[in-house]
């Protein structure tokens, strides 16, 4: 009877708090590992929902084409008030349209959901180079983004992709603005300066 209590008394609030915290502790971290810098480390995507009833849960690639040639029995995780840390992957599952992760230690979806919204990451030298006029979203994210007529735009603080190709999320004075990353905007990307210049006429 105690399991259909209502979360509404202080009880059931400090039992949800540490159900929430529990898959957290269960992760097999590789201590043995060492420590990675931001700028070692790249953002292959985020975790989602949790999905079956042994403890797989969603993840939701930064690049949809993503051929998994990083994956392996290791990922990082990272996110708020989740300080960076390798931890032991079981399997990855490939289901058409869906990509799955099992973590060592984890076996029901109770414990996997307070993994949602971690990023997932890989050390940089796990990945292919980008192909010409290609970044990774990692180095985008915070670049300032100049257009040749209005000048400064804001920076980048996301990217998302249509299918067709990737839109930039920049926010700044003006608010935010959505660019998409097509070669008929996008005039230079300058890594060492962190800067974008673009061409784009509001419609």
């Amino acid at each position: 009877m105690a399991k259909k209590k209502q979360r509404t008394s202080s009880e059931g609030r400090s039992s949800s708090k540490l159900v929430s915290r529990r898959g957290r502790d269960l992760l097999c971290e590789r201590q043995d590992l060492g420590f990675k810098s931001s700028e070692e480390l790249v953002t292959v995507g985020r975790l989602g929902r949790p999905w079956g009833v042994r403890g797989a849960i969603n993840l939701r690639l930064h690049e949809p084409n993503d051929d998994l040639s990083w994956a392996r029995d290791v990922v990082w995780l990272a996110g708020e008030a989740f300080p960076s840390c390798a931890v032991e992957v079981a399997q990855f599952l490939d289901k058409g349209s869906k990509i799955l992760l099992q973590f060592t230690g984890i076996n029901s979806p109770e414990d996997v959901s307070s993994l949602t919204h971690l990023d997932v990451l890989v050390p940089r030298d796990w990945l292919p180079e980008p192909e010409e006029d290609e970044h990774f979203v990692q180095d985008l994210l915070g670049m300032e983004v100049i257009d040749e007529i209005r000048g400064s735009l804001g920076t980048i603080e996301r990217v998302f992709t249509t299918g067709a190709n990737d839109v930039w999320v920049v926010r700044g004075p003006r608010g935010e603005e959505l660019i998409p990353a097509i070669k008929q905007v996008v005039l230079d990307v300058d890594e060492t300066a962190r800067t974008v210049r673009v061409q784009f006429e509001l419609i």
